[in-house]
């Protein structure tokens, strides 16, 4: 098992390769080792769009990979 944890300014659900599922933004995932894409659910507000590619491998509940998104302001 490997772990992931998507942060953001606040809890959003989690896409992992374009299938929408019982993720968390701010939480510890649980994923099988491989190599995925993750995205936000809408609204699209937030930054970057999409991270490709990521390769869980050889993480620990204790030091998960760590994906980051901002928030965008409307001006």
């Amino acid at each position: 098992m490997e772990y992931l944890i998507v942060w953001f300014d606040e809890d959003r659900g989690v896409i992992v390769n374009s299938a929408p599922g019982a993720w968390m933004t701010n939480q510890i995932l649980m994923l099988e080792a491989g190599t995925y894409d993750i995205s936000l659910a809408p609204p699209s507000d937030y930054a970057p769009p999409g991270v490709t590619g990521i390769q869980l491998d050889n993480t620990t509940v204790l030091q998960p990979c760590e994906i980051y998104f901002s928030k965008i302001t409307q001006s």
